[in-house]
């Protein structure tokens, strides 16, 4: 129970991949315990566990599965999975699933021979080489801000999770030109979509372009919910809850 974990894997060649996800559905046809899969350096996420998508995994109704080939391009991905507050492996509150051991998420190669190319990573420790600039991890009541230069005109992509209740942003991210002292770029919650778990998480991921010059990164957050201290259920990635800027 109440419990996001994650693995990295690192695949040296595009292959195909079988996902075997068991969770269990909610309210509103969303799901209350489940996977996705994110591309590493993007964020980006690549492959969800999605109630319309999902079988009777036997036992109580809400025991959904989804068992499924996919195609994953070479490259960096990270593995979630997300429980909420009952209902998981060895503490069920209604009948357990007819696999209760694969309560969770399970990736294999579909050719064994495969195997050799996926690596796994410690994620936690992953920084993309695409980053310019980066502010993660923000708890609690802070103000943090990092300068950087762009030495020409540059598309730059930004993933900005941020928490954003009655259509304003409480916790968010904003770039301002040292030069002009004007602000670039601001998360705003129109420009914000959900970014899983609790409705209020808002995430940004789209590219700009910024000149070449000095920029500062701005993130503020409020006095509740942010990272490792929230009061509802986190957002998908929530090592990112933040701003980073990548190079496209």
């Amino acid at each position: 129970d109440d419990r996001i974990i994650s693995k990295g894997m690192a695949l040296d060649k595009d292959m195909k991949m079988r996902v075997l996800c068991l969770g269990e559905e909610g309210h509103d046809n969303d799901m209350a315990d489940y996977g996705w899969i994110v591309d590493a350096d993007t964020r980006e996420t690549v492959w969800e566990m999605k109630e319309r998508y999902t079988e009777h995994a036997g036992g109580a109704s809400k025991n959904r599965m989804i068992d499924e080939i996919i195609n994953l391009k070479k490259g960096s991905y990270i593995v979630y999975y997300s429980t909420d507050g009952s209902h998981s492996y060895n503490d069920w509150n209604s009948t357990p699933p007819y696999d209760k051991t694969k309560w969770g998420i399970t990736i294999w190669t579909v050719n064994k021979e495969d195997a050799k190319y996926v690596n796994p990573f410690d994620e936690k420790e992953f920084k993309s080489n695409k980053i310019i600039s980066q502010i993660v991890k923000v708890r609690d009541d802070e103000y943090i801000k990092e300068r950087f230069t762009l030495d020409k005109e540059t598309k730059v992509r930004i993933i900005a999770i941020g928490e954003g209740t009655s259509y304003h942003m409480v916790d968010y991210g904003w770039i301002k030109n040292n030069d002009t002292k004007r602000t670039v770029w601001e998360m705003s919650y129109r420009k914000t979509e959900h970014a899983g778990g609790a409705k209020k998480n808002r995430i940004f991921n789209d590219t700009i372009v910024l000149n070449a010059g000095e920029y500062t990164l701005y993130y503020e957050t409020d006095g509740s919910h942010s990272y490792r201290d929230w009061n509802d259920t986190p957002p998908q990635n929530p090592e990112m809850y933040g701003i980073t800027l990548m190079c496209e």
